[in-house]
């Protein structure tokens, strides 16, 4: 495989994670509105973030994605538009620096890079267990029964810091999630992950929608003809 292949697949790594984790957690409702009183410690608010995450059925909006390579020092920033679906239905793209497609149809995962002229296929099912940070968001994992949260000290915006750690992960580990959000309309704000070789992805959202139809064929994926065709261990 081409150093690029595995550069822009590792890229697209906890970096798709975390996009995930920002997209699916529904915004734009107050404390009062969901007829729950403002959370004043970790679990508390870990409860609110799954309650706000079991409402939301679809979700739509801009992302920009910041990633801080451990190993140079280096932060590659990309922008695009995403849209989920529940169950597992989603659709990012990519639109700068380079252009990539990220599609999911609740079985298969395709990730397209038409400047590589590829497409790299791999089966959603397993990829995300109790393991994983963003587990929940396929149903596979809770919040309150799988992961230990950590509330961190206020962003510099004022944020909210609300850091998740699987239960079953080493109290020193690196495979934690961290949400920001907003203190006032619980917005969700960014979210930021590290990896294990010490890079850190933070992906802010904007303009968000959510609870709006969005079409099936927006989660469908027809490869290009001539584009090359990767397969992920136990691949689609």
């Amino acid at each position: 495989m081409r150093q690029t292949k595995q550069a822009a697949t590792g890229q697209l790594g906890w970096g798709v994670l975390a996009v995930l984790a920002v997209l699916v957690l529904p915004s734009g409702a107050s404390a009062t509105e969901v007829g729950v009183a403002a959370p004043i410690d970790a679990a508390a608010t870990a409860a609110r973030v799954q309650v706000r995450y079991d409402e939301t059925r679809t979700m739509s909006g801009r992302f920009v994605q910041e990633v801080a390579l451990g190993a140079s020092g280096r932060v590659l920033r990309s922008e695009g538009t995403m849209h989920f679906r529940k169950p597992g239905r989603m659709r990012w793209e990519y639109a700068t620096p380079e252009p990539q497609t990220l599609i999911a149809n609740g079985e298969t995962l395709w990730i397209y890079q038409p400047e590589e002229n590829q497409v790299l296929r791999a089966k959603l099912a397993g990829a995300f267990d109790s393991q994983t940070p963003v587990s929940f968001l396929f149903g596979v994992a809770r919040l309150e029964r799988d992961f230990r949260p950590e509330l961190l000290a206020p962003a510099a915006d004022g944020s909210l810091r609300l850091k998740l750690v699987p239960k079953n992960a080493a109290e020193n580990s690196a495979h934690a999630l961290v949400l920001e959000v907003d203190p006032e309309s619980w917005d969700l704000r960014a979210a930021i992950v590290r990896d294990v070789l010490g890079n850190q992805t933070r992906v802010e959202l904007l303009d968000v929608q959510r609870n709006l139809p969005l079409a099936d064929a927006l989660f469908e994926f027809k490869r290009p003809p001539g584009t090359d065709l990767i397969e992920a261990p136990g691949g689609g």
